[in-house]
């Protein structure tokens, strides 16, 4: 196996980011890449790529967020009022990757850094049906919600799930 390049994502990244998206989820859940930029600027070092060899075979979206309140899916975003947890917005794996452990250390190296800008907890809405994966992980779904946190998560599609991770040593 070639070696595994991990390192903060760049505008350079974004057609094969972009390719990697359109592989793994539904037309309603795609960002574009003014709103990967935007979180970009926002989390330069909490959004990462994993290449091996030539290709990406993963990325890590990520960023300071105010708790309880994911944002809409494609959404450009500006500094948040008050950054209490790290949220997940999107990890994906190429399926040529998938079972090499590409996605936990992705997640790991995320949860490094933002525990480094002093986060301790995270946030994530999982998407089809990727709750289980989350779940193995540490994230649980807290109950219950507010009608307007239900409402934001309903926009993610009929499977999302809001899901939280109270301590991010435990990852």
């Amino acid at each position: 196996m070639a070696p595994v390049d991990l390192r903060p994502m760049t505008p350079q990244d974004l057609d094969a980011v972009l390719a990697l998206q359109a592989n793994g989820y539904p037309p309603a859940l795609h960002d574009s890449a003014d709103a990967f930029l935007s979180r970009m600027a926002l989390a330069p070092d909490l959004n990462l790529v994993a290449y091996l060899g030539d290709g990406l075979a993963g990325y890590l979206v990520s960023h300071p967020w105010d708790a309880g309140a994911p944002p809409p899916v494609d959404a450009r975003l500006t500094p948040p009022d008050l950054a209490a947890c790290w949220y997940v917005h999107d990890l994906s794996v190429a399926d040529s990757a998938r079972g090499l452990g590409l996605g936990l250390r992705l997640l790991r190296q995320g949860r490094d850094r933002a525990m480094a800008l002093g986060l301790r907890r995270s946030e994530l809405v999982a998407v089809e049906g990727a709750g289980e994966f989350w779940r193995r992980l540490g994230w649980i779904p807290p109950s219950p919600i507010s009608q307007d946190l239900a409402a934001k998560v309903a926009s993610y599609g009929p499977a999302a799930a809001f899901m939280t991770l109270d301590d991010l040593s435990r990852l």
